[in-house]
């Protein structure tokens, strides 16, 4: 199932991170799962600049992808600000992701 809508954002993460996953390791129903909870979680929320915020979080991820290109750490970084800027709980993200995730997502959160 995809879970995100077009945007720009998420065509250009997507498309890198299918360039790099040269082995077909990382888990897309998963990133697109983050992508969507990102959006849905952070609607009305903008950046400085007047961007939607969830842009924020996808950058992050195409930053992080330079690094590490396994699903957990791309999720991660995708779902980062969720549980300190959103109504979303880490037993939400548990749910969603499992808990490895939503503690990896918990121990960013500041």
């Amino acid at each position: 199932m995809d879970y995100s809508e077009s945007c720009l954002h998420t065509i250009r993460l997507i498309e890198k991170l299918k360039s790099l996953d040269t082995q077909n390791f990382l888990d897309f129903e998963l990133i697109n799962k983050a992508i969507y909870f990102a959006k849905e979680y952070h609607t009305g929320q903008f950046r400085k600049s007047g961007e939607p915020f969830y842009t924020h979080p996808l950058e992050v991820a195409y930053i992080v992808s330079d690094y590490n290109l396994k699903t957990e750490v791309i999720v991660t970084s995708i779902l980062h600000d969720i549980l300190e800027d959103t109504e979303a709980t880490e037993s939400m993200l548990a749910e969603a992701f499992g808990s490895r995730i939503a503690e990896m997502v918990d121990r960013l959160t500041r």
